[in-house]
């Protein structure tokens, strides 16, 4: 399973500093970059390319929801799928599962799931549309196989041999 990629500096109150860091690391694989002890953490998938990708700082208040989610991009839906199982093997709660259809003619496997105070978060790998006709969301039952997964996301009829 590979770390996930592709967010960019987003920045997020939270309750619970030390909860949230240790969340981030054992799920997602990220790295603490820096932090000021007890009030913030830096946080990336790749310090030699990002010197942070998302910042945890304390001070949350309520239960306010500051976000509808935060997306991060894996290489393939192999990954999203191993996220998945991982997810269920160790009760971390799925929002849901969804093939997104992008402007261009791909779409997503995603997996949503909640951090562990509720914020929504999304691992999504691309795959291409077989008929862009028919470019749209999708829903994904990520129990199945890959290769079936794969022909879900992108409208084929029938897993490939």
């Amino acid at each position: 399973m590979q770390k996930v990629t592709g967010l960019s500096h987003v920045v997020l109150y939270v309750h619970d500093l030390d909860k949230m860091v240790a969340f981030y690391q054992e799920v997602l694989g990220l790295t603490i970059t820096h932090q000021n002890p007890g009030r913030m953490v830096f946080m990336t998938a790749d310090p030699e390319v990002e010197d942070h990708q998302i910042a945890l700082a304390k001070g949350r208040e309520g239960d306010a929801k500051l976000l509808a989610h935060i997306a991060w991009q894996v290489p393939t839906p192999a990954d999203v799928k191993a996220y998945y199982e991982r997810f269920k093997a160790t009760g971390i709660p799925i929002d849901h599962t969804v093939s997104h259809a992008y402007a261009k003619p791909e779409n997503t496997v995603s997996c949503y799931f909640q951090d562990p105070e509720g914020n929504r978060l999304e691992v999504f790998a691309m795959v291409e549309e077989t008929d862009p006709a028919q470019h749209v969301n999708r829903p994904l039952d990520l129990d199945k196989s890959v290769a079936e997964i794969v022909a879900q996301a992108s409208n084929r009829v029938t897993a490939p041999a």
